[in-house]
């Protein structure tokens, strides 16, 4: 078997060992960029009987199985048994212990709903950050929206890598990739160890009285393998004890929201109801060939009795009800086939096909009584679709020359999606029974239709008996996105919506140099390039009090990477310690005021932001060890050639993890104690912003196995009840500009969670 065949199958395999066993690589505490391992996984060599612990294996990174010290970049990889310790179960909690990575939590009154927005990696989010599943795009945000379309409960892993992928994944990719990977029949039958698994999750938590259950049941029969599994979670608001309702209190502003409606420092009212469904059938008929069909739904339905304006306004109108619900749903069809070729140059050939709508759904009705007397429902409806077709092909073969190795990884990855946008308000006076129609409102944009189109080429050179390694990479993107507007779009003379074109190559070279057996350094370049969307490029909402304008100058943004750094792996331990610089290029700024008082996105000149990113882990004894994470970023911006340089708020200061583990395995016994710092914002782009201060939060979780089919579980987050603000409070002005402002977006909205309890318990049979 060629050597890439076998890194590929022992990739798969250390998965599945992985979901067998407790306790090893992918299952415990994930260390960034070095990879964590416990004691069962270290190998005793033949010479000295050396050991050391093996590092994660990403598949993400390189489009192929590798070990995350051998890849010139940072990439985390979380596994089921650390989501399974923490009962992670949204992708705030996902990142909570990476130190420079964040996902925040959306609250205002446009958007009620307590999303999780997104990811920020490095200082960038949003879009700019490639969202997969099973290699399968996700929804793309748009304003008062969320990415948030991902239930972790039928999740294998996870992969985060920072930095531009453009290379090998393209446009999206601009500052990083998170990429989630779903159970195969395979992980559950590896549990087993028999023909047929069953296993049954269920959890509970204190921070919205949430609790969720997972069924999955596995079989194979002969060359058959398939599995299903069906998950429900119901809950309610996230609980924000530690803010505060006014200055008197310790708030940071004022409420003056009236008696009865939500205080300023709790989330309205809300009944959560998530449902997710994955089916997998896999056919392996001989060792040369492996095809799997995928049926994925999902599906997420918040009700909210949103209150920050109740009762009487200013205009003496009365807002005596209004309730909104929103649906988030993604469905996936996916269809893949690993061939093993073994001919010529050509080792395998892998190829995925998949078909997948998803959308975000608000709906609202809102009652007043009218300072007149009359009464009124306000019947709102907002609706974002998209849905992907993808394809992607993917070829690889080993080869030497002259004494030097190749491993050549090339294909085409392709993907058609549609998107719709549309906004109906319909407002019903029931005095005088008349009924008025308003469509398009608010940030309407055209619906588009986006065709990618890229070819991409991976050469990983091994010199020296492979103690050099070079990565080049280059991929060259076409990118078309058609608009084509309805009915109720409104366009603006001399900017109307037309079709987008370009074809973009982006580079990559790489490179690792083993020292020694245990030393290396590492050392990347690499492009990242993302398009405008849709609602960036044909926003249109022309009006009497302000002009919401296209910019049909608005430009691609790019950018060029560089990240440099030293590794060690040793019989008791491991570190990484690297620095990064990211040049971004026309960064797309929302909402710009023009000079002639019109409203639009326009692009950044130049963002900049650098850092410093370590970690290690270190094992005390057979049962004890330490593990330590820490980032820190700095940004700067400049709007327009000419202009002053400011600080770029995306930037994340200093920040780290230290965790305490203990893994006794004769006792079925894994606990860890984790602690969290972060320094405070010193350094914004507006003097008038809120800098949040620095602060500390100690978290725990513990997972007993009394018996080898039962695992119990329970979780402390924040410890010691701290209240504290995200990095990202600096989006918000120390003083609010006006009461309206305090009212419907409050700076206590934002305030952290307090101490929570989770409990949960597994039955594997």
């Amino acid at each position: 078997m060629k050597r890439r065949q076998l890194a590929n199958r022992l990739g798969h395999g250390l998965v599945a060992l992985c979901m067998a066993a407790p306790g090893v690589a992918l299952s415990a505490p994930p260390v960034e960029g070095a990879g964590a391992g416990s004691r069962e996984e270290r190998e005793d060599e033949a010479a000295g009987g050396a050991a050391e612990a093996l590092p994660a294996i990403s598949v993400i990174a390189t489009r192929g199985a590798r070990a995350v010290d051998e890849i010139p970049a940072n990439v985390t990889v979380i596994g089921r048994e650390e989501l399974d310790l923490r009962m992670v179960d949204d992708i705030g909690e996902l990142v909570r212990h990476l130190p420079g990575i964040q996902v925040d939590r959306q609250t205002s009154g446009t958007n009620p709903f307590a999303d999780r927005t997104g990811f920020t990696i490095r200082g960038v989010s949003g879009n700019r950050i490639l969202t997969l599943v099973d290699g399968s795009r996700t929804l793309e945000r748009i304003t008062d929206g969320t990415r948030d379309v991902v239930d972790l409960t039928h999740m294998k892993r996870v992969e985060i890598q920072r930095g531009p992928a453009s290379a090998l994944w393209g446009s999206d990719a601009l500052g990083g990739v998170v990429a989630f990977e779903t159970m195969d029949p395979e992980d559950y039958l590896a549990q087993s160890g028999r023909d047929t698994a069953f296993r049954f999750d269920t959890t509970h938590s204190t921070l919205d009285s949430s609790t969720g259950g997972v069924g999955a049941a596995a079989l194979r029969y002969g060359d058959i393998a398939a599995s299903i599994s069906l998950g429900r979670r119901v809950g309610h608001e996230p609980e924000n004890r530690n803010a505060r309702g006014s200055l008197a209190a310790g708030a940071v502003w004022e409420c003056y929201r009236n008696v009865g409606a939500t205080p300023c420092g709790q989330l309205d009212s809300a009944d959560i109801r998530s449902d997710n469904a994955l089916g997998k059938l896999v056919w392996t008929p001989g060792d040369n060939h492996r095809i799997g069909l995928t049926l994925e739904t999902f599906e997420r339905k918040t009700e909210v009795d949103q209150r920050y304006d109740y009762g009487l306004d200013t205009s003496g109108n009365t807002v005596t009800d209004y309730d909104r619900t929103q649906t988030l749903s993604r469905q996936r069809i996916g269809l893949e086939h690993d061939w093993t070729v073994e001919f010529g140059p050509i080792d395998q050939i892998r190829w995925q096909l998949s078909h997948s709508p998803q959308k975000s759904k608000r709906e609202g009705a809102r009652d007043r009584i009218l300072a007149n007397g009359t009464t009124e429902t306000r019947y709102d409806l907002l609706e974002y679709e998209e849905a992907f077709t993808e394809f992607d092909v993917q070829v690889d073969g080993d080869f030497d020359t002259a004494g030097i190795s190749h491993h050549l990884t090339w294909g085409f990855d392709g993907d058609y999606t549609e998107g719709e946008y549309e906004r109906v308000d319909t407002t019903v006076n029931h005095t005088t029974g008349t009924t008025t129609v308003a469509r398009a409102g608010g940030f309407n944009f055209a619906n588009a239709t986006t065709i990618r189109a890229d070819a991409y080429i991976q050469d990983d050179i091994g010199f020296m008996d492979g103690r050099l390694r070079v990565t080049p990479a280059m991929r060259l993107a076409h990118y078309s996105i058609d608009p084509d507007p309805n009915a109720d779009y409104k366009p603006v003379d001399g900017a109307e919506p037309r079709k987008i074109t370009k074809t973009e190559p982006t580079w990559k070279l790489g490179a690792v140099y083993d020292l020694d057996r245990n030393f290396s350094v590492y050392g990347q370049y690499a492009e990242g390039f993302k398009m405008p969307t849709a609602q960036q490029l044909y926003t249109s909402l022309p009006s009497t009090f302000f002009n919401l304008v296209p910019n049909p100058d608005l430009q691609p943004e790019s950018v060029k990477n560089y990240e440099a750094g030293l590794r060690g792996r040793f019989r008791d331990g491991n570190f990484s310690v690297g620095g990064f610089y990211a040049d971004y290029t026309d960064f797309i700024q929302s909402f710009v005021m023009l000079s002639n008082g019109d409203i639009t996105y326009d692009n950044l000149s130049t963002v900049k932001v650098w850092g410093l990113e370590a970690s290690g882990e270190l094992y005390l004894d057979e049962i004890w060890s330490v593990s330590g994470a820490l980032s820190a970023q700095r940004g700067e911006q400049v709007a327009s050639p000419g202009e002053a340089t400011t600080a770029f708020n995306g930037a994340i200061p200093l920040g780290s993890t230290l965790g305490l583990h203990y893994d006794d395995q004769d006792m079925g016994l894994r606990a860890s104690l984790y602690g969290t710092f972060q320094r405070g914002v010193t350094r914004t782009e507006s003097d008038a912003s809120y800098k949040p201060a620095g602060y500390g939060v100690f978290d725990f979780a513990a997972a007993w196995q009394p018996m080898h089919w039962v695992t119990l579980r329970l979780g402390i987050d924040n410890i010691f009840d701290k209240r504290y603000f995200p990095s990202s409070a600096v989006a918000y002005d120390a003083t609010p500009s006006t009461t309206a402002v305090a009212n419907t977006n409050p700076i206590e909205a934002q305030v952290q969670p307090g101490r929570s309890f989770s409990l949960g318990a597994t039955l594997t049979f």
